[in-house]
């Protein structure tokens, strides 16, 4: 039997930041029919109206399980439509999700996670995962703060996926190339592979050119849809293409679905002669990168806890001069001058503080979670090498 999928980040953030949200949300609901996907999984679906939007359509062209999480804030953006009866659904939060004291980086209050849903088909059980990972901020080649949890979350849903012994599909935007670590390291850990690589047909999904990107942005292929036969039934990739990158009007502006591109694949599923242990063993390769990376993530907190420090210091002792100097102001009857000292001494000295212990936990936080993915990585056993028969005549 054959499975379609469907993968599309719809760009729907809050506070009128997404363009022609309304507008979008409608096309993309539009295609729904036409691209005939059995499974589609969204990302970035973050705001009430466009869950409402996607729901509607999604039960004119058909789907049956439409299933979403209701928080606006740590509700994950993540939505599933399946035509195929559900019986199991996980969401799993990230537990390397971002920083608080990074607002303008919104991952963290996005509740970021994965959601493995239990499809029960003719050809058997299949898992499907949808996700999305921190996205990265700077660019190349200047180091990504976000490096080492990305690593993070790639390793949470490989673990994940590990106990999972039904083919799987895995699908969504991992904010990470082919070539970098975090797509190695998911796909070394997992066992799954790449639908773009086994068919060579890459097509980048952030595409120069869209009307919501910057005109000297670079393409990037970062949407995936990733796959791994199971004991009993394999998994192979026939059909691969990138949908829903049309430009169209909203009047007189230049638009399209997303500022992401989608992507659309089919699987065809067949049961194996007998059946085979899986995941395979994780390479030494893999595994090396996979601490080398852990490391890393822990050396970036570190630096940015002593870089943190060294501002909340800062702070205190800004607040220990002006409360000096509304001593002096008091001592001299000035009385304006005494009112803003104070309130400026109050003010750094609380800031200084709770930037000060904030960061103290959060990087807690990070390296104790960071300690127990060594531990589990360190549980992996590693590929043994294969020998060669001595030959002799």
């Amino acid at each position: 039997m054959n499975i379609r999928v469907l993968t599309l980040n719809v760009w729907g953030l809050p506070l009128g930041i997404a363009r022609h949200h309304a507008q979008r949300m409608e096309a993309i609901g539009e295609q729904f029919g036409p691209l005939g996907a059995d499974i589609i999984a969204l990302q970035e679906v973050w705001t009430p109206e466009a869950r409402s939007q996607l729901t509607e359509a999604g039960k004119a062209h058909g789907y049956t399980t439409l299933w979403h999480r209701k928080a606006a804030f740590g509700g994950s953006g993540l939505m599933l439509l399946s035509r195929w009866p559900v019986e199991d659904i996980r969401f799993t939060p990230f537990r390397l999700a971002g920083l608080p004291q990074r607002p303008q980086h919104a991952d963290y209050y996005g509740g970021k996670g994965f959601a493995e849903f239990t499809l029960r088909t003719s050809a058997g059980l299949v898992s499907i995962i949808n996700t999305h990972l921190h996205a990265g901020y700077t660019p190349a080649p200047e180091l990504d703060e976000y490096d080492g949890l990305r690593a993070a979350q790639a390793i949470q849903i490989a673990t994940a996926i590990r106990k999972i012994k039904n083919p799987v599909i895995a699908l969504g935007d991992f904010n990470t190339e082919e070539h970098e670590p975090a797509s190695r390291i998911l796909l070394g850990l997992s066992g799954l592979l790449d639908s773009a690589q086994e068919l060579d047909l890459r097509q980048a999904t952030i595409v120069q050119g869209n009307p919501y990107r910057g005109a000297d942005a670079p393409d990037a292929r970062i949407d995936l849809i990733l796959s791994r036969g199971g004991e009993e039934t394999e998994i192979r990739p026939t059909t691969l293409r990138r949908v829903l990158d049309a430009e169209f009007r909203v009047g007189s502006d230049r638009a399209t679905y997303s500022d992401h591109a989608g992507l659309f694949g089919v699987f065809e599923l067949s049961k194996r002669a007998k059946p085979v242990p899986v995941p395979d063993p994780v390479s030494v390769e893999t595994l090396n990168l996979a601490h080398h990376q852990i490391e890393l993530g822990r050396k970036i907190s570190l630096d940015r806890q002593s870089r943190e420090s060294v501002m909340a210091a800062g702070g205190l002792i800004l607040g220990l001069t002006a409360g000096a100097g509304a001593f002096e102001a008091r001592r001299r009857r000035r009385q304006w001058l005494f009112g803003f000292a104070t309130s400026l001494a109050g003010l750094s000295t609380v800031g200084a503080s709770g930037a000060y212990w904030g960061s103290r936990s959060v990087v807690a936080h990070e390296l104790q979670v960071y300690d127990q993915i060594i531990q589990a990585l360190n549980r992996m056993k590693p590929a043994l090498p294969e020998r060669d028969k001595l030959r002799t005549k």
